[in-house]
């Protein structure tokens, strides 16, 4: 007789597992609501300080903004205190004290219209002779007993001046190489001993004078410089070369009867 064997197939628990998924999930979403009243209590406590701190600031703005009311000043005399009426010989006194006054007043004003007008004629006497300074001059270096002149094809030129007695403008720079370093920035020490060329060889003063272009002469040991007084009646073109380790030299004086086009 055989053996007659039962199978046996355990079956899960499914209650349970279901259970243990509820639990996980209910655990779950308990730390999320609790994650989430830790954030809005966070967010509540921030926001009272923020509040308390604007409130604090605007307390502060309306105290500082408060108006001061003045209050009004007490009477300090009564009308019984009214001063008395003065008789006819204080009267007399006062009007002939503003007489007095107003004689001085006169004589002062006086005065300072004399004043005044010797100042306007100092002014002008003063800017005449600095005009006529300047002609004279400009007259005086071409003029000059060493300096010769010649005629000139330039219809601009009305004509040229060379003079045996230039010298180099005495030079602050210290000679670097071969080649003299030119440069042409007006804050530079080289352009301004430019100028001072232009100034000594034109006889105008660097306060009165136009520098209209300053250029380079076809090399960096040579420079042109076309300058005029600040009314335009003197105009000159000068042109310059470097002497080393003294400075630049005047070679030629052009004057002009209309200033170039500098374009």
């Amino acid at each position: 007789m055989a053996e007659t064997k039962r199978r046996y197939n355990p079956q899960p628990n499914r209650p349970q597992d279901k259970k243990k998924k509820m639990d996980k999930v209910l655990n779950g979403l308990i730390g999320v609501v609790v994650l989430l009243i830790l954030v809005v209590a966070t967010m509540i406590i921030l926001g009272d300080k923020s509040d308390d701190k604007d409130t604090a600031k605007e307390t502060d703005k309306m105290q500082q903004e408060k108006p001061v009311i003045k209050q009004p000043a007490e009477e300090e005399e009564d009308e019984s205190d009214e001063p008395e009426e003065p008789t006819d010989t204080e009267d007399n006194d006062e009007e002939n004290d503003n007489v007095d006054d107003n004689n001085v007043d006169d004589s002062t004003s006086t005065e300072e219209d004399t004043e005044s007008n010797n100042s306007v004629d100092q002014t002008q006497t003063d800017s005449n002779t600095s005009t006529d300074n300047n002609s004279n001059s400009s007259e005086d270096k071409t003029n000059s007993s060493t300096a010769k002149k010649e005629d000139s094809d330039d219809p601009i030129v009305k004509e040229v001046i060379k003079d045996s007695n230039w010298k180099p403008t005495a030079t602050a720079q210290k000679e670097s190489g071969a080649q003299h370093n030119s440069s042409y920035d007006s804050n530079s020490t080289d352009w301004k001993e430019k100028v001072a060329t232009l100034t000594s060889t034109t006889g105008l003063n660097e306060d009165e004078m136009i520098v209209w272009y300053l250029k380079n002469g076809g090399s960096p040991d040579t420079a042109i410089g076309t300058v005029s007084s600040k009314d335009k009646k003197d105009k000159y073109r000068v042109y310059m070369k470097w002497v080393k380790n003294k400075g630049w030299k005047p070679t030629k004086m052009e004057v002009l009867n209309t200033l170039p086009n500098t374009n």
